[in-house]
């Protein structure tokens, strides 16, 4: 492979994802990766910090490990991957071992280019095992605010990360990324990394295309419903709520108004989800109303508006979400909602959050027992729990047992994979032998239906359950939902070959070490982290009051100390009153715009494409005329952009 440098980076930019050129920040963040040095990149959401590990991972002779937190964003990234040519794989808790260990063998035969793996699985046995024999070139840690308490995503095991990888050449790159870094989370970081002289490369956190605007109202429902309709008519925009339920009312309310929506969440099945997405990356559907779990790795460069019918729990989480705006450069608004009870509500969540150390205690043995883990015992692979039996062991109400559950995760002590609404598991219960003497002697459709089944579950499924999608299933054998269940009855009730676990919504749970008889938890360590949140709550609730300008509140919490009012957010701008009426504002100018971008309009055109009413429409207009945004056409009919 040729030497690696600036040139050649630029020609793979150029092969695989068809760019002249690197944005602002990426080339100086590839030339440091190439100097060899240990670098922290600091980049917006939108800001193309991908880039700057999956260039130089096909520049290098080796693999590049990619630590992720996401499960559904290392799918999407080792997709998008796959999909234009490069090489790559994940390993994550919704893998079984013989999966996980058969990625790891392909990774050490130098199949792969890119590696996405799940902090967690650093300390089991199997990746532990497998790191010798692994070429790593370079190690990519994403999210890396992870790593820190005061990040707003923190998770115990990134704190492990550099133990865990300290056998590794002193070659190796190392590199670590984030959009939400506060000076505390990027020293604290830096420090955890072991980063000694650090090149920190930051686009900063001015996003000049952006137009902040923050709506305090007590009629929370019917604001966000006029909010939206007003910014559809500007494009394609996201709706984020904090129910599942929300999300399902605002997409159903929204189709019938003429703005076609779907919701997503973590109730629908993975294949609805993706559908979802790639209809609204596409343009399909403009709008999504989603909770926070949409948005992470998606690229849609056109997406207008981002409203937020809740207020999020942390500055960091807003400007995340509320970043996905506006990637292409053109004005985009994002715009809050919130009332006063919002932040007493996320409050009383927070501390729910944190139960009692003998809830603690009393949800790992569940767990423990639930899985059948005895003590001293370890567990190599995540394996499905039914969170209903846990919560009768426990006699806890389920929200109760979520919060102990994910304080354990917090903490370490667990590893939980997003939960998944209909699995199947396979085990045949028969050997092979057996097993293939009973297809020679039964109908060629029994025998090729047990023959597709068998394929995918493989040998393993004489000795454990093989969990799969049901859907997955379906897809794969080409068969209905009720002529598939059929089917695995019989061969399961009468003729004693298979046995079928059906789970209904389930988690996927790993204990991270071996059993013990007693949890042993840093009290202070366990409860330190509610103070934190409760802090960024503030910060929060201070943005959404603040009478400063919305860009200088974030900026300077992101520590940047020049910030200049922008001029364009609710606070800065003012907005101008007329004769009375309706008040006009920078959306109201860009909905007009928007309505001529294709050509001349006359007004009655313009108000058919707002559809406001006659009299607001001609004094936005007068308005537009009077600052010289707009000018009348010579034929004294149509208006035309100045």
């Amino acid at each position: 492979m040729p030497e690696p440098s600036l040139s050649k980076a630029k020609e793979v930019l150029q092969k695989y994802w068809g760019y002249d050129s690197f944005r602002k920040g990426q080339q100086r963040a590839i030339q440091s990766i190439l100097d060899g040095n240990e670098t922290l990149v600091l980049f917006p959401t939108g800001g193309g910090k991908s880039l700057c590990y999956q260039v130089p991972a096909l520049l290098f002779d080796g693999l590049t490990v990619v630590i992720s937190p996401l499960v559904a964003l290392m799918q999407d990234q080792v997709e998008q991957l796959l999909a234009i040519g490069i090489r790559s794989a994940f390993i994550n808790s919704t893998l079984s071992s013989r999966e996980a260990e058969q990625r790891l063998v392909n990774a050490r035969n130098g199949m792969y280019k890119l590696l996405y793996i799940a902090p967690e699985r650093l300390s089991t046995n199997l990746w532990r095992v497998e790191l010798p024999n692994l070429n790593i070139s370079m190690v990519a840690v994403d999210e890396a605010h992870c790593i820190s308490e005061w990040g707003h995503d923190f998770r115990p095991s990134y704190r492990n990360i550099r133990d865990e990888l300290s056998s590794l050449s002193r070659s190796v790159r190392w590199l670590a990324l984030t959009a939400t870094a506060t000076p505390e989370v990027r020293e604290d970081l830096l420090q955890s990394l072991n980063f000694k002289n650090p090149e920190v490369i930051t686009s900063g956190f001015k996003r000049e295309n952006l137009i902040w605007w923050v709506r305090k109202t007590d009629k929370k429902k019917s604001d966000t419903s006029k909010t939206v309709l007003k910014a559809a008519k500007l494009g394609s925009g996201i709706l984020y709520c904090s129910t599942r339920r929300d999300c399902e009312d605002f997409a159903g309310y929204f189709s019938t108004k003429g703005v076609l929506a779907n919701a997503y969440h973590a109730g629908l099945e993975p294949k609805e989800r993706e559908a979802v997405q790639r209809k609204w990356v596409s343009g399909e559907i403009p709008l999504v109303t989603a909770t926070n779990a949409f948005g992470m790795g998606i690229d849609k460069s056109d997406c207008r508006y981002v409203v937020h019918h809740f207020m999020p729990f942390s500055l960091e989480a807003y400007y995340q979400e509320a970043g996905r705006a506006g990637r292409d450069g053109e004005a985009s608004y994002p715009v809050l909602l919130f009332k006063d009870s919002d932040v007493n509500y996320l409050k009383e969540r927070i501390e729910k959050s944190y139960p009692e150390y003998s809830l603690l205690q009393k949800t790992y043995d569940a767990l423990c027992d639930e899985l059948e883990l005895a003590t001293g015992s370890e567990m190599d692979q995540a394996k499905p729990v039914d969170i209903n039996a846990v919560a009768k062991r426990v006699q806890y109400s389920i929200p109760k047992l979520t919060a102990s559950l994910g304080l354990l995760q917090r903490l370490g002590v667990i590893e939980i994979s997003e939960s998944e609404s209909q699995k199947i598991g396979i085990q045949f219960i028969t050997d092979s032998n057996y097993l293939l003497q009973f297809m020679d002697e039964s109908p060629s459709e029994k025998a090729e239906f047990i023959d597709a089944l068998y394929r995918l579950a493989g040998p393993v499924s004489h000795s454990e359950y093989v969990y799969f999608r049901e859907s997955y299933l379906l897809e794969k054998m080409q068969v209905e939902r009720n002529k598939f269940r059929k089917a695995l009855n019989v061969l399961q009730a009468q003729d004693k070959i298979l046995s079928a676990l059906y789970l209904g919504e389930v988690r996927f749970v790993r204990i991270t070490e071996a059993r013990g008889a007693k949890l042993h938890i840093d009290h202070d360590k366990a409860y330190a982290y509610k103070k934190i949140l409760l802090k960024k709550l503030h910060y929060m609730h201070l943005y959404a009051i603040t009478k400063r300008c919305r860009e200088v509140f974030l900026r300077s919490y992101f520590g940047e100390t020049d910030a200049e009012p922008c001029g364009k957010c609710d606070n800065c701008s003012s907005e101008t009153s007329t004769t009375g009426l309706e008040k006009i504002d920078r959306a109201d100018v860009d909905v007009i715009r928007q309505a001529i971008k294709s050509g001349k309009k006359t007004a009655r055109q313009i108000a058919t494409f707002t559809g406001w009413r006659k009299d607001k429409c001609k004094k936005v207009v007068s308005y537009m005329l009077r600052e010289k945004i707009l000018i009348l056409s010579e034929d004294g009919v149509t208006y035309r952009i100045s």
